[in-house]
């Protein structure tokens, strides 16, 4: 689960099996259970972002990217 979130951090989001990195847009709701939105890319066939969209997820299924 990630903490402290604010826009503009990086997330993990699962997606199906596998899992995507996004943008938080928003975060809401009551302290203990938060949601928060997040800008999600769409990639083509060579890897080139298309479009982006918006998407709310359960803060306690994000997980911060964190430096390498």
């Amino acid at each position: 689960m990630a903490k402290h979130l604010k826009p503009g951090d990086k997330v993990v989001v699962p997606f199906g099996l596998d899992e995507i990195v996004g943008t938080v847009v928003e975060v809401y709701g009551p302290p203990k259970s938060k949601s928060v939105y997040v800008r999600l890319p769409v990639h083509g066939p060579s890897g080139e972002v298309l479009e982006e969209y918006v998407n709310s997820f359960p803060e306690r299924v994000l997980r911060a990217v964190t430096a390498a």
